[in-house]
């Protein structure tokens, strides 16, 4: 169950990967994704230096050189929560979960592009993913930063949000 909620994660985050920048502005940056790169079949393997399931809630912490690989899709973290409903009344096929937390050098790589924060929430209910603090996307030549990324999921639309830098290099530029 652990892992599948898990690949849960991964599977979201990765649907968000892969942007590029369309228009960059003092005040945000709005960014259109690319189609998803994860493999829900694919095995999933959580490697993390300690594992905590509170009995009453069944909620789970990571802890510690958090790892999850699942096809091309890798996260990193220093934790991750996993936080479930009391109870799933709403019949959602998602387990339950209420949110899923990474917390600490959050680096989310799918393929060749990459996105780092200090934290990163994911909702699946709401088909949301909200990253925050020191947000830095990667993708190919073209680099976005700034303090907030939020991405609809079911649109695929997605804003990067306070001072926001974008670093776009030319084909034929020699890479810094």
């Amino acid at each position: 169950m652990m892992l599948r909620l898990c690949g849960t994660l991964i599977l979201a985050c990765g649907l968000w990967i892969g942007m590029g920048a369309q228009d960059a502005s003092a005040q945000g940056a709005a960014i259109s994704l690319g189609a998803p790169q994860a493999d829900r079949d694919a095995p999933l393997e959580v490697t993390a230096d300690g594992l905590t399931v509170d009995r009453e809630t069944g909620n789970a912490t990571f802890t510690g050189n958090v790892r999850a690989i699942q096809g091309m899709m890798t996260l990193n973290a220093d934790e991750v929560q996993v936080l479930y409903d009391e109870e799933d009344a709403s019949g959602a096929d998602d387990d339950g979960i209420r949110e899923i937390i990474a917390t600490g050098s959050v680096i989310l790589v799918n393929g060749p592009d990459v996105a780092e924060s200090n934290r990163a929430v994911f909702r699946p209910r709401e088909d949301s993913v909200v990253m925050t603090g020191n947000v830095l996307l990667t993708q190919g030549r073209t680099i976005v930063s700034g303090d907030r990324l939020v991405v609809n999921l079911a649109t695929g639309q997605g804003n990067v949000e306070g001072r926001v830098k974008t670093v776009l290099r030319p084909r034929g530029a020699a890479s810094e």
